[in-house]
């Protein structure tokens, strides 16, 4: 990978983290997130893919498959752990299952 490739693939290694604390924390909307997520990642997937000498048609194949997959990817691991974080919190204030009780 040369310089700019490897400069837009830690762009693109910052997004991907970004979107992930964004969802986990709350930071906006979940749905904008992974909507300008998706986007800027397949963006740069394309940029990535063109800075290392492919063909345009190659590139955009490669940048909205690949980009849209590790978005998704991304999306789904924190909003998993969010969900179960909030179920987590949530579960605290309820009554145990007859089965969880302890005496």
């Amino acid at each position: 990978m040369q310089g700019p490739a490897l400069i837009l693939f830690a762009l693109f290694a910052v997004l991907l983290a970004g979107i992930y604390i964004s969802i986990r924390r709350g930071w906006f909307p979940p749905g904008v997130t992974a909507g300008v997520g998706v986007v800027l990642s397949m963006l740069l997937m394309v940029l990535i893919s063109l800075a290392q000498g492919n063909v345009l048609l190659q590139a955009i194949l490669v940048g909205v498959l690949l980009g849209g997959v590790f978005s998704s990817v991304t999306i789904a691991a924190a909003w998993y752990f969010h969900s179960h974080e909030l179920r987590g919190h949530y579960d605290e204030t309820a009554e145990p299952y007859p089965d969880e009780q302890t005496g």
